[in-house]
């Protein structure tokens, strides 16, 4: 139990704390520096959307408002299956701008609907995004200049979350700060591997199909590396969008988001071989794997606590700190359930309901579950 207690404890401690000093320390002493440049090259756009039609007609406005040569840059939308006026507010669209193309498919959700619209796509860079997602005008202007530089083969933009109202809401933004710090750490060390699916670019020349069980955030990354080519995040490129404001929806989610990313990511064992990427491995298994696990980790470590807390008084102080922990966390769900706030409470509550979200996802890829067509979570 005391080797338990201490095994989870410094998982939990290096996962959350000791991973990002470190990070900080090597990107201040070896930073890998991107050569960008005033590119222009082609661009195409691909929106995937389900029955976006309350979002659509504002999508494209924001598309066709981009600061970048009209001549460079075309616009296709991949309608997956959808049954209300999606297709046909494209379709008008479309006629005062012949940049936007439509593609009628029949449902198979968004990974399938990416690789039906990519080999219609002209652009020498391919650049995914959502319905409900907004670019700075700049956005696309910024995110090419990174292909400047040879070794770059995939550029994730910042992508700046509204929070909503709720208390769940709100306190996600931590976490989201959290993660996009680490991202640009990564980034400068030359060992990112993951993106936000709504700001992706790519050279056309490195897409792989994507397996449908698989999210894109997740695998084009991967696929990247794998050809040899820099994952890097711009924190130029900026977009906006929308977090799931509800428990129910913050739990759905990130049930979703662990199942798929990690059965993309346990799908390229070769790139945890620390043999052959000992820097990259690391990262994935630190930002990922390991906080993945975070949940198990926490529950292991309050089973060890309470069977040694009288062993030692460090122990049953620690026992205690736990219990204070789990128990604002409940004056967080009270909070939330009547709609009051309580800073450090809510923010633990949050923490708390993510880490459900990795629990359920990793028990449904251990029982074989996997998601090809999935619907946002509000």
């Amino acid at each position: 139990m005391i080797l338990l207690f201490w095994v989870c404890m410094g998982a939990l401690l290096y996962t959350w704390i000791g991973y990002i000093f470190i990070l900080i320390i090597c990107s201040a002493l070896f930073a890998k520096n991107v050569k960008k440049g005033d590119l222009i090259p082609t661009v195409s756009v691909v929106l995937t959307v389900h029955n976006g039609d309350k979002y659509l007609r504002k999508r494209l406005d924001n598309l066709i408002s981009l600061e970048y040569p009209a001549k460079s840059i075309e616009f296709i939308v991949a309608s997956d299956g959808s049954t209300d006026n999606t297709d046909s507010i494209v379709a008008s669209v479309a006629q005062s701008d012949g940049r936007i193309r439509l593609l009628q498919l029949s449902r198979g959700g968004k990974s399938n609907a990416q690789n039906k619209a990519v080999p219609f796509a002209t652009g020498e860079i391919i650049i995914f995004t959502d319905v409900e997602t907004r670019y700075d005008e700049a956005f696309v202007k910024t995110i090419v200049r990174n292909f400047s530089d040879n070794q770059v083969g995939l550029v994730t933009g910042k992508l700046l979350l509204t929070m909503g109202d709720t208390a769940i809401g709100q306190s996600q933004g931590f976490y989201w700060k959290y993660e996009i710090a680490m991202r640009t750490l990564e980034s400068r060390l030359g060992i990112l591997h993951t993106a936000s699916g709504p700001v992706i670019a790519l050279r056309k020349k490195l897409f792989r199909p994507i397996d449908t069980k698989y999210g894109d955030d997740c695998i084009l990354p991967l696929d990247v590396l794998e050809q040899g080519y820099r994952i890097i995040h711009d924190d130029d490129a900026v977009a906006y969008d929308k977090f799931p404001s509800t428990v129910k929806g913050e739990i759905s989610t990130r049930t979703r988001m662990t199942l798929r990313n990690i059965t993309g990511t346990l799908s390229k064992m070769q790139l945890l071989n620390p043999i052959n990427h000992t820097s990259l491995s690391i990262s994935i298994i630190s930002h990922k794997i390991l906080r993945w696990l975070t949940p198990y980790f926490m529950l292991l470590l309050l089973v060890a606590n309470i069977t040694l807390q009288y062993e030692d008084k460090m122990y049953l102080a620690i026992l205690g700190a736990q219990g204070v922990f789990y128990m604002l966390g409940l004056i967080g769900f009270f909070g939330e359930r009547y709609g009051r706030r309580f800073h450090i409470a809510s923010q633990i509550f949050s923490f708390i309901v993510a880490n459900i979200g990795f629990f359920n996802g990793i028990i449904k890829a251990i029982s074989g579950k996997r998601i090809s067509i999935y619907k946002a979570q509000d």
